[in-house]
């Protein structure tokens, strides 16, 4: 086994002693993600805990590594932010005061349902999870840790969508899997281009579970929704969530990686339901495909395909013989194809020769004229298309085209470049610096891998990357980067005697939902913010909390009456 003071607690790979990672260039100084487990803490006495990959309303996941199995693991803590804290001493997890009898709810939901997909082995779609247990007074489960990348990043390193063929061999696998999992009473309700992953070996598996209470609005929880993932059902408070909602987040990501865009928020879509798509992409795709994404991101949960048994019949369905001959006469029955063609005999022989020549050439004239037609058509049509399919073609046969890249990058160097340090830049500044790669004016192109909450770097700017900074890579190659969301805890600004537009300018800005509601005040005047509902400015909330601005309406003109009358 490797040394445990020489794994790099980023991507667990062997340092040899040195400070910056020579794998994935990961520096030892490098602060671990805010209310995490510090660095190398052992669970269990057997799991090493690396570096914190994500935080959300219910917990946060970690690279680790099993001591016991001298293998990369994926750790996942209950650590609902909102409902307790980190202890003075790093590990232990300390309930905040009234929120002991949600905090005992929630982590039993967390064990019954990370115990439920543990059983679900058979399904190799999933990413499996192989230990549960609880210490430091809340839980972990234990998965399998694969060499991966995000849909959302394999769609955009493939040209920026994937033809269906390349499409249906990635989805229906995972189809046939959330199949299974209902059928087993385990939901998702977190399906989207992030949570869907690709393994080495081509195979796409849905990681990313969670308790249903974080994957919706109206409960104790931050809710994570994938804009333009989640159904408009986990947007309303108190509504009933099914297999129709996960349908929906699957049929999103399908959409996305079909035509490279996502759907509308399910609540903008209730004013404007229409799936947008380019026509050079529309054209290129099965009508029975375009079908079946439409019935299943109906933004009405009733109207929507219910099941993904429905879905998979859709996706499955294929024009049959009937309807592609549709228009074409059928031949006539022998007797009568006889008798046709000694009618027509008779009749030739009753034109002269030299007609029938002429005719003949006509015919074949007019022929040639609209085969090249339809052939100069068929180019212009089918250009871009053409180039799609050899985009999707060069991106499934990586493993190939890496080994021929690598082969002429050896022979000559001056196409090989080192890798720039975009830790800290800001991610939109780079994506249109770097956007003109595809015309050869640019070295590089920067491609968006996941977003995780920090503490240290801006919101907006990059944590991290991949290939590592200083290393070589070929001239025109991609750059994957982690981005920052911001802190996961904010402050909330002060708004007292904005008016609501400026107070909800504020509010956003600083990553919070506003809503508003309305109160008498004798001393703040109508229209103008008096302050937060049951919150004070400058407390401190989770990022993305719903806060309720209170705005005035005057004086209350029933108290004045009753003064008058006393």
């Amino acid at each position: 086994m490797t040394g445990s003071e020489n794994l790099c607690m980023n991507c667990m790979c062997n340092t040899a002693g040195k400070t910056e990672c020579p794998h994935c260039g990961f520096h030892t100084a490098e602060p671990q993600m805010r209310h995490a487990l510090p660095y190398r803490i052992i669970l269990q006495q057997r799991y090493l805990v690396g570096r914190a990959q994500h935080g959300n309303g219910a917990g946060i996941s970690y690279i680790g590594y099993d001591t016991v199995l001298n293998i990369p693991i994926e750790l996942h803590e209950f650590f609902p932010q909102t409902l307790c804290e980190r202890a003075e001493n790093g590990r232990e997890v300390r309930v905040l005061g009234g929120s002991e009898l949600m905090y005992d709810e929630y982590i039993t939901d967390f064990l019954n349902y990370s115990r439920e997909i543990a059983h679900l082995r058979e399904l190799s779609a999933i990413v499996q999870i192989y230990d549960i247990f609880e210490e430091n007074h809340t839980a972990y489960t234990v998965s399998e840790w694969d060499e991966s990348i995000t849909l959302r990043y394999f769609v955009e390193r493939s040209g920026g969508s994937l033809n269906w063929n390349t499409a249906r061999q990635l989805f229906m696998p995972v189809l046939s899997a959330l199949s299974s999992l209902y059928s087993a009473g385990v939901s998702h309700f977190g399906i989207s281009p992030d949570t869907l992953r690709i393994m080495k070996d081509g195979r796409m598996k849905l990681s990313g579970f969670n308790i249903a209470a974080a994957r919706k609005t109206g409960t104790e929880l931050q809710p994570e929704l994938i804009s333009g993932c989640a159904a408009i059902e986990q947007y309303t408070a108190g509504s009933a969530l099914g297999e129709f909602t996960d349908v929906y987040g699957f049929a999103a990501s399908l959409f996305f990686a079909l035509t490279g865009t996502m759907p509308q928020e399910a609540p903008k879509r209730r004013t404007d339901s229409r799936l947008l798509i380019p026509t050079g992409i529309l054209r290129n795709l099965p009508p029975h495909v375009i079908t079946a994404m439409a019935n299943s991101l109906q933004v009405d949960s009733e109207k929507r395909t219910r099941t993904f048994e429905r879905l998979r019949a859709e996706l499955s369905a294929a024009p049959t013989v009937t309807a592609a001959i549709e228009g074409v006469q059928r031949p006539a029955p022998a007797a009568q194809r006889d008798s046709s063609k000694s009618k027509e005999s008779r009749e030739k022989k009753e034109v002269p020769t030299f007609v029938w020549v002429i005719l003949s050439c006509v015919l074949v004239l007019i022929l040639f004229i609209v085969v090249g037609i339809v052939w100069m058509s068929f180019n212009n049509i089918n250009d871009s298309s053409d180039l799609a399919v050899q985009s999707q073609i060069s991106a499934s046969s990586s493993d190939d085209t890496s080994a021929l890249q690598q082969s002429s990058n050896e022979s000559s160097e001056s196409n090989m470049i080192a890798v720039p340090d975009l830790t800290g830049q800001n991610f939109k500044d780079l994506q249109a610096s770097t956007s003109a790669v595809s015309s050869g004016s640019a070295d590089y192109q920067v491609l968006l891998s996941t977003k995780q909450f920090s503490d240290t770097v801006p919101e907006g700017c990059v944590i991290s990357q991949s290939p590592a900074a200083g290393t070589k890579m070929a001239r025109g190659s991609d750059i994957a980067v982690v981005v920052s969301q911001g802190a996961a805890v904010r402050t909330l600004p002060k708004i007292a005697g904005l008016t609501l537009d400026k107070a909800s300018e504020a509010v956003s800005a600083a990553g919070f939902t506003p809503s508003k509601t309305e109160a008498y005040s004798d001393t703040v005047p109508a229209g103008t913010v008096i302050g937060y509902d049951t919150v004070k400015a400058d407390s401190q909330m989770a990022y993305g909390s719903q806060v309720l601005i209170v705005v005035s309406k005057g004086p209350d003109p029933n108290a004045a009456s009753s003064q008058s009358d006393g």
